[in-house]
């Protein structure tokens, strides 16, 4: 395409135009446009609630089609078209309603996060538990004995039991104007009566038609009357003020104002617990202190509700918070005469860990705050404000009685410095002091008033004899009696060789003792294995004065000695006592050898594991003792298979190639490794029949113990493994090579690479395939072998290095040509 320069210009102030005309139409900000409401003018009361202070109205629903496709606000418009116009018009007012939700979610975020904090304030107030439970059931219990303070109301069902010399029954309810109606008797009012008033009533009217409920003529009543409630009334209560859900609820008649304040949810964030009013007849009957019940267990102002009767909670008026080492931390009540004690009552007094000598009680003033400090002695006077926090720490860990012992003596710890102020009675209470302990200088560590740790050393023995006066101690001094083992190095003897429990290669460490003999540490560590030899038993000692000046000066000395059979030593004049850190040494027998055995399988006679009789006994020797060869034994298949010890340079190898391999997975791969043992078995391949052939040659091993000679049965069969088409097992015949095995299998893949081919024979040698010039020569096939033909690696290092090494052959054939015709020609 060839750049034309006008219709890039063209293009760009296209563009251009198309910027400018979206800018327009999305850039205006609804908010930000003038209103029709002055700048002066006052905020309208009746306005929406999430447009307050204007007249700007609020969003506007549209109906859209169902099939009508919203306008495109990224297509480009002519401004001068009506149609487009119209289609920035709609597009403004779309912005707008999503700035009025956009505020909306605001305004919701807000309340919520509101809503969060009154909860937590809430929590925090003394007292809130109480209603903020679910598992309390606000209804009043039904089924108890009637109040004697009851109120009769209207609904209200009477039952009126007469029992003794006459019996009868009534039910009657109280009527709407307050009355009863009970036969032979009529109307007796009722309402606005207790339980006690109405009994007397209807005992008054009821007495004239059963004479026996009153005392006659000298005689005692000898009827009875009993007046309980049935059916409860329900009354109407209104609750206001600052609860969670103020209004007029529907209750029992028996219900007090504890249960009101339950159904509403009780006192919220900014009510009161303390004064609580309950206006029955525009009066004040009642005003219930919650902090009564809470901590006393009763109010005696929990008075039973009537019909209409209002429950006031005002707003608190002073709460102060405590915090810290009280038993309870929140928000607390006071009324006006309660003093800092009263607020310590209510968070249930100081927690163990408490500081009560002193409260600090942070105070807000008409400018700023302050703190202020109280005393302990103060506490019962001290007049708190509203909006005071009142914190408690937390006591010092420090002590302010006491002392420490340690080092020889025999109860260590902390004591009172009370009981022990001086040096001398300190170690009397401890028990006094050991017998390794080291009187004649002692140490006490003492903390000075300046913080600064010094160091005093006494001389207790001087203290102890009278020859010094006592000390007398201060608080947190530490005292520290050294022990004499303190100061010298833990000596020992050690023994090692052909001893019955050697716990490494280094032997035994028996703690040195004074008088110590040889005799002692055999016993110590289990007497002498089978295999030691009781002559020349050395003792090296090291020397303690050596000369640094001598090039051959003698660093140790050494003591021999023989050994009877029972342990004792063989040793003239006085007994040899050792010295600490000796070093005993027990040498093993040169002439004890462990038998040694090995195990014949497979096809001999007798299969079965066989004693090494004498030090050079060979493979022939053994196969003899076994009885000989079966007729089915295959001679090439024979193997022995020893167990080798790696040297540490082999287990090294292995190690990094272990770490290698498992560093090299990738991704959530894992992989298993065992360390790796020291010993390993491997098969040695044994020409058996020239063995046997000829005994005692060069082809008869000598046996190891462990060794295992393993002769199997004739194998007519050849495994083809590897980079075949079809690995497989096929029969061995002698006239078949190496090339027809793998035409068997299939033949070569192009992965294969002949020329590293190697057979696995069946008595664990192995032959590999060599090459002179460009000519593979592969390997002969036996019975029971196995091929295997490795892959190629395609990397390029790899590729290179063939190509080296086949032009270093070409090389080398050429030059060998070269020479040859050179001596051919000289020849002629």
């Amino acid at each position: 395409m060839k750049f034309n320069k006008n219709n890039f210009l063209q293009i760009f102030f296209k563009f251009t135009l198309f910027t400018l005309i979206i800018s327009n139409s999305f850039g205006q900000n609804p908010a930000n446009a003038p209103t029709n409401t002055p700048a002066n003018t006052p905020a309208n009361p009746n306005a929406p609630a999430n447009t307050p202070g204007t007249n700007t109205p609020g969003p506007r629903t549209t109906q859209q089609a169902p099939n009508q496709p919203l306008p495109n606000r990224n297509r480009t418009t002519n401004t001068n078209d009506p149609k487009a116009a119209r289609i920035l018009k709609l597009d403004a007012a779309d912005q707008m309603a999503m700035t009025k939700e956009d505020s909306l979610r605001a305004i919701r975020e807000a309340e919520a996060e509101q809503d969060v904090a009154k909860a937590t304030l809430r929590r925090r107030i003394f007292g809130y538990n109480l209603f903020n439970t679910i598992k309390f059931d606000p209804t009043p219990a039904i089924n108890i004995a009637t109040p004697s303070n009851y109120i009769l109301g209207p609904n209200d069902q009477l039952i009126i039991d007469i029992y003794g010399y006459s019996q009868a029954n009534y039910k009657a309810v109280v009527s709407p104007d307050g009355y009863i109606t009970l036969d032979r008797v009529g109307l007796v009012y009722l309402a606005g009566s207790t339980m006690e008033q109405a009994r007397e009533k209807i005992l008054s009217k009821l007495s004239k038609v059963y004479v026996g409920l009153q005392p006659n003529s000298g005689y005692p009543a000898n009827t009875f009357l009993v007046v309980s409630l049935g059916n409860i009334r329900s009354i109407k209560v209104t609750i206001t003020g600052e609860v969670i859900a103020p209004g007029t609820y529907t209750l029992s008649s028996l219900s007090t104002i504890l249960n009101a304040l339950y159904v509403c949810g009780g006192p919220n964030e900014l009510g009161t617990y303390r004064k609580i009013q309950v206006i029955r007849n525009n009066k004040v009957v009642a005003t219930l202190d919650l902090y009564e019940l809470l901590m006393k267990g009763f109010a005696k102002n929990n008075i039973i509700l009537q019909d209409q009767d209002i429950v006031q909670v005002i707003p608190y008026i002073a709460r102060v918070a405590i915090q810290g080492n009280t038993k309870r931390n929140g928000l607390f009540e006071l009324t006006e005469n309660e003093k800092l004690k009263d607020a310590l009552e209510y968070a249930g007094g100081f927690n163990p860990y408490a500081y009560t000598h002193r409260l600090k009680v942070h105070r807000n003033t008409s400018r700023e705050r302050k703190i202020i400090d109280v005393m302990e002695a103060d506490f019962a006077n001290f007049n708190v404000m509203s909006g005071d926090s009142i914190v408690t720490e937390r006591l010092l860990e420090r002590y302010e009685n006491m002392v420490s012992i340690e080092g020889a003596i025999f109860r260590p710890g902390q004591y009172s410095l009370d009981s022990n102020p001086t040096l001398l009675q300190l170690i009397k209470s401890a028990e006094g002091l050991k017998g390794e302990a080291l009187t004649g200088r002692i140490s006490i560590v003492r903390t000075r008033e300046d913080m600064i740790i010094e160091n005093i050393s006494v001389n207790l023995e001087d203290i102890m004899k009278g020859k010094a006066s006592d000390i007398v101690l201060k608080r947190e001094d530490l005292i520290t009696i050294p022990s004499i083992f303190d100061l010298t190095e833990p000596a020992y003897v050690r023994i090692q060789g052909a001893i019955n429990n050697p716990e490494g290669e280094d032997g035994i460490e028996v703690p040195f003792v004074r008088n110590l003999t040889i005799e002692d540490v055999l016993v110590k560590v289990g007497g002498l294995s089978e295999s030691a030899s009781l002559s020349r038993v050395e003792v090296v000692r090291r020397k303690r004065n050596v000369d640094p000046t001598s090039a051959n000066a003698q660093i140790s000395d050494t003591f021999e000695f023989n050994i009877r059979p029972d342990l004792s030593v063989e040793q003239a004049g006085n007994t040899f006592v050792l010295f600490p850190f000796d070093e005993i040494f027990i040498r093993k027998s040169p002439n004890y050898v462990k038998q040694a055995f090995v195990q014949v399988e497979g096809e001999v006679i007798f299969p079965a594991k066989y004693g090494i009789k004498s030090k050079d006994e060979k493979v022939s020797d053994i196969v003899k003792r076994a009885g000989g060869l079966t007729p089915q034994s295959y001679l090439e298949g024979a193997t022995l298979i020893r167990e080798i010890q790696l040297s540490e340079i082999e287990i090294e190898q292995r190690r990094r190639a272990i770490t290698e391999i498992a560093n090299s997975v990738k991704g959530n791969q894992t992989i298993e490794v065992e360390d790796v043992d020291a010993t390993k078995k491997s098969s040695i391949g044994i020409d058996l029949r020239k063995i046997l052939e000829n005994p005692g040659s060069n082809e008869d091993m000598i046996l190891q113990d462990g060794d295992i000679i393993r002769i199997p049965k004739r194998l007519e069969t050849v495994r083809v493994q590897g980079e075949v088409l079809y690995p497989t097992t096929v029969k061995y015949f002698d006239r078949d090579n190496f090339i027809n095995y793998i035409s068997k299998a299939g033949g070569f893949t192009k992965r294969s690479l002949k020329s590293k081919s190697y057979i696995l024979y069946a008595n664990g040698s192995v032959d590999r395939t060599r090459r002179f010039l460009f000519v593979n020569i592969y390997p002969k096939v036996a019975p029971g072998s196995e091929i295997i033909v490795p892959q190629k690696t395609s990397t390029a290092q790899q590729q290179i290095s063939q190509v080296q090494n086949l032009l270093g052959t070409l090389g080398a054939t050429i030059t060998t040509l070269i020479g040859i015709i050179g001596i051919f020609r000289i020849t002629r």
